[in-house]
């Protein structure tokens, strides 16, 4: 039965900035909050967007399909706005609130219902907040279950998201949510249909890699569900399935569902018979059982829609599955050359979709004909909008580098005769796809032969400029903290590094998604960096706009490809692969040297190498300096003696132009401490034990590059049944964030499933990923272990308050978030707050998109609500030692 409200009221529309929603920033909160806000048709609030700067309450009905929407305002002048701000004054915010009744049911006092909304951030059932599905993605959902014949109020905070919806004028700006009873197949366990993933079947014969995927949504209120076996059925030949387990079966006691929870099932498929039919059907009949029954007896037989599997041949893309960095299934695209090229290697053309695009989609896959020697990857970036081609998805990129040099399926018949060489790489990519192109040549140079980045913007601050609401109210020392940690995604910041690749920048002229400025400023900073005019080069099409037929292959641009891609598959033309990017064995050990050059870099975790210098450790974390050098090395804007630790892999280097340092064996470092002036030799990685280091570098996003599935621990002890249930909610809420977006898989378990009676780990060994911890030292176990292991900066006590450094923080409305080291490469994330209010706040501060600065550690306090970051009360990185730094840290 559909719910769905038939009218919403309507209050706004307000401005603000780019990302500045998960801070709070909303000027509601100064007069109490939208929920308390009762409609009334006279009253009226401030908005600089309105004509006489106020806004009043409307109302509006539902469409006939449920959506809501385009709104309307009669007394904003859009056009005229833009003279002052531009496109960035479309970016608003507005609340609607809607009302539903669940009906009476025969038999239950409380039924479950299904609820997601689509093109918006948050939204509220009453007072508890769900995420919404900003991408309209219509893969997730919440289940909640509600008393019959009772009314709930919905509250929806709408935002005008101009990189999502574009820019219209006047805006057209909708919504629409799903709310309906949950159907009685759907009990217990549901499919998500809308993402499976399945490889492409090769000539008939093998599959294009072994897993596949298909995600489950645990339909029940409070009880844990297993997924205890799957089979093929409904299929015209014989295919076996086995459950692939995770890493953390022996903790969870199989693959393991909390309430509410979505999971990704990795099925390994084993193909029997040959099948030469273009499409192949089948079903999957799962067994689920409830967690509880420790027998496990089946609960429930469940069985999916018709599954198809596409059969291709190898003179078309096709696609083919492949563990990624989380242990998660996910997919790529792939071409063959058109001939083989033994003895030598071939080259790989990565290209970068758009956001909103499927890798798999028919104008994408057009996009690239066939090449002489050369493969063609298109990766997913896990999703369609991904993160921007940063994080997770550029990780995604290579774990897709290394199924393809790790072959299974029909890869190991095909790859002898066309070896790919991963150290051999052409990036491509377009508009999102194309800053990803710029980002990931920028930040692995030694990778790159050259590249083709079209209709690429420079960063997502300049995007769509951040105007945000809270710099009325912040300190300029903490905006610059926070501006510090998406620093090293300002694709300009790192242009040094592009010195010497070949590149050349394509854009339509009358492009009016991502303006030729952006294509145009990055070919001037490149030239001006090279001090050669003529460096690199811009093709730029008259009367094209965005995305025009052939944009990536016309004749320029094949010219340009064949002519570096030719040539490196036919000479041993090689290039450094950093150790940190995929496995010791895609080390190249003659990289190319240059006499002179500049590395630029802010934060060593996701920066590969420089003429095979890699940057381990910054004296001060995420600390910008531009400095011209004289030296033969010249390190931009981090200087030498900005920098502590290099590691050079199996190299000759000349640091200056009397001495050679030869390194013969791997694993060797250059380090010098704070005040030392000599650099000095070492083999010794116990450092590493202590100190951050390119895998712990934070800032906080880092927590969501797990080599493993995310492990969200909820603390119990609390003596606060609210509390401890508001843990829960904020694991399922991180859990459903980090499906959606990023398409990954969390586990979810208590802190004493983890812990004996001794106080200790059961088996520390088993927790082998990142890990997220709900609840300070007193309501949480595992994070009383953690942080007596290795101190903290950070103090609890029993109340609920902290003290950071020399402040002590109490009182309501104050919550924290930061990382802290555990083992030697893992990390955690403490997420705590001195009451349900300020663990709403915080909580809402997980790093779940991009463009949001959260540095190593955030303090939010009571007027974060209303004031954005300008109410923090706290934010900044760890020194080395994981210490606070008044240099890299500040305290309100």
């Amino acid at each position: 039965m559909n719910l769905k409200p038939q009218f919403w009221e309507i209050l706004g529309p307000f401005s603000t900035g780019t990302r500045e929603q998960d801070f709070g920033a909303d000027p509601l909160e100064a007069y109490g909050g939208f929920s308390k806000l009762k409609y009334s048709e006279e009253q009226i609030f401030s908005s600089e967007l309105a004509d006489n700067g106020t806004v009043k309450w409307s109302k509006i009905q539902s469409n006939e399909d449920g959506s809501v929407g385009p709104i309307n305002f009669s007394n904003i002048r859009w056009n005229f706005n833009k003279n002052s701000l531009g496109w960035s004054i479309s970016q608003f915010q507005l609340w609607a609130r809607g009302y539903f009744t669940v009906p009476e049911s025969s038999s239950e006092h409380k039924i479950p219902i299904l609820i997601q909304c689509h093109n918006i951030g948050d939204f509220y059932i009453n007072d508890q907040r769900f995420h919404g599905d900003w991408y309209n993605y219509r893969t997730s959902y919440y289940i909640l279950y509600l008393t019959v014949n009772t009314q709930y109020t919905i509250n929806i905070r709408v935002v005008n998201e101009i990189r999502i919806f574009g820019d219209n004028t006047p805006p057209r700006i909708t919504f629409d949510c799903d709310l309906r009873n949950l159907e009685l197949e759907e009990l217990g366990a549901m499919f998500l249909h809308e993402r499976i993933i399945v490889p492409d079947l090769v000539k008939g014969t093998k599959f294009a890699g072994e897993y596949m995927s298909i995600p489950i949504l645990n339909t029940l209120e409070d009880e844990w569900i297993n997924v205890d076996k799957v089979e093929v059925v409904n299929c015209p030949i014989k295919i076996r399935a086995e459950l692939i387990p995770t890493s953390y079966d022996s903790l969870t006691h199989g693959i393991s569902l909390a309430p509410s929870q979505h999971q990704n099932i990795k099925i390994r498929l084993i193909l029997e018979e040959l099948y030469y039919e273009s499409l192949l059907p089948f079903s999957l009949k799962f067994s689920i059982s409830l967690k509880s029954l420790q027998s496990h007896k089946n609960f429930w037989i469940k069985t999916t829609k018709e599954i198809l599997i596409k059969n291709k041949n190898l003179d078309e893309f096709y696609k083919f599955t492949f563990e990624d960095f989380d242990e998660s299934i996910q997919y790529a695209m792939i071409m063959h050359p058109k001939k083989h090229n033994k003895p030598n290697k071939s080259p790989i053309l990565v290209a970068l979709h758009g956001a909103g695009v499927e890798a798999n989609a028919e104008f994408w896959t057009n996009a690239y004909p066939k090449q002489e020697f050369s493969w063609i990857l298109l990766p997913t970036g896990r999703t369609l909008w991904g993160y921007d081609w940063h994080g997770p998805s550029l990780l995604n990129i290579q774990y897709a580098i290394k199924a393809l040099m790790n072959p299974t399926g029909i890869f190991k018949d095909y790859l002898k005769n066309s070896i790919p060489d991963s150290n051999k790489l052409f990036i491509s990519g377009h508009s999102n796809g194309g800053q990803g192109a710029w980002y990931f040549i920028s930040h692995y140079p030694d990778l790159v032969i050259a590249s083709t980045p079209a209709a690429g913007y420079v960063k997502i601050q300049q995007y769509v400029p951040y105007f945000w609401n809270s710099y009325a109210y912040i300190d300029p020392i903490l905006k610059g903290i926070l501006d510090s940690s998406l620093a090293e995604f300002n694709n300009d910041l790192y242009i040094s590094n592009l010195v010497n690749i070949p590149i050349l920048a394509r854009v339509g002229a009358n492009d009016n998604n991502v303006p030729p400025m952006h294509s145009r400023q990055m070919v001037r900073l490149v030239n001006e960096h090279s001090h050669n005019p003529l460096a690199i080069n811009l093709s730029e099409v008259i009367n094209q706009g965005h995305w025009f037929d052939n944009v990536m292959s016309d004749n320029i641009m094949q010219e340009f490809m064949d002519k570096y891609l030719l040539i490196s598959s036919q000479k041993n033309f090689t290039q450094l692969i950093s150790s940190q990017l995929i496995d010791d064995n895609l080390l190249i050990k003659n990289p190319i040297l240059l006499n002179k050059f500049n590395i630029t870099l802010v934060n060593p975790a996701n920066f590969g190498s420089k003429c095979g210098i890699i940057i381990e450790q910054l004296i001060i974390p995420f600390r910008f300096k531009f400095k011209k050098q004289d030296e033969i090395i010249s390190l931009i804007p981090f200087s030498i003696e900005k920098i502590s630790k290099i590691s050079i892999d199996d190299i000759e280097f000349n640091f200056n132009s009397s001495s050679i340092i030869q390194i013969f064996q791997e694993d060797f470092s250059f380090y010098k401490n704070d005040n030392g002036s000599i650099w000095k030799i070492s083999n010794n990685n116990t450092w590493m034990y202590t100190q951050k280091h390119s895998l712990t570098y934070g800032p906080a996003h880092l927590i969501l590059e797990s080599k493993f599935p995310l492990l969200i621990i909820v603390g119990t002890i609390s003596i606060s049944k609210s509390i401890k249930l508001k843990f829960m909610n904020m694991a399922q809420e991180i859990s459903h964030s980090w499906y959606l977006y990023g398409n990954g898989n969390s586990i979810i378990i208590y802190d004493t499933d983890l812990i004996n009676n001794n106080n200790e780990f059961i088996s520390n060994e088993s927790i082998k990923g990142n890990i997220i911890l709900l609840g300070n030292v007193f309501e949480n176990k595992v994070t009383e272990i953690i942080m007596n292991e290795r101190i903290s900066d950070v103090k609890f006590y029993k109340d609920g308050s902290f003290q950071l450094h020399y402040r002590k923080f109490s009182g309501p409305g104050i919550g924290i978030l930061f990382l802290h080291p555990y083992k030697v490469s893992q990390l955690s994330l403490i997420i705590s707050g001195t009451d349900i209010s300020g663990l709403d706040q915080i909580s809402k501060l997980f790093p779940k998109r991009t463009g949001v600065p959260i540095p190593d550690w955030i303090i939010t306090g009571p007027e974060t609500k209303w004031k954005g970051i300008g109410g923090l009360l706290g934010a900044g990185f760890w020194n080395n030692e994981w210490k606070f730094s008044e240099v890299i840290g500040y305290l309100a």
